[in-house]
């Protein structure tokens, strides 16, 4: 079964602002480019067996599962629907404070 990937504004907001960051602060626009592309690259791996990334550390908080996909420094936050969507709620740089429910819309 292959997965449709949903991506919420809040994930997208979350990897302009890295590239943003990447292009202007370190004057690097085709680095960004590539950490972009690599980025969707491995969002878009989700479409087959996204259930193969562990669940989140914060798992408790939350009232449904919420799965991890590490790229580089960053955690790509997502769940898994039964209706064969994967939602993608953030895209969240690894050195900020921990998830909490609050972070997902």
């Amino acid at each position: 079964m292959e997965f449709l990937i949903e991506i919420t504004d809040l994930a997208i907001e979350d990897a302009e602002a890295y590239v943003r960051l990447i292009r202007d602060e370190n004057q690097e626009p085709e680095a960004a480019e590539r950490w972009f592309r690599g980025l969707l690259d491995s969002i878009y791996s989700l479409e087959v067996f996204p259930e193969r990334c562990p669940l989140i550390p914060e798992q408790g908080q939350f009232s449904f599962e919420i799965r991890q996909l590490i790229y580089f420094s960053h955690r790509v936050i997502y769940a898994v629907k039964q209706d064969g969507r994967v939602v993608i709620y953030r895209v969240y740089h690894g050195s900020r404070r921990r998830l909490a429910p609050g972070d997902l819309h």
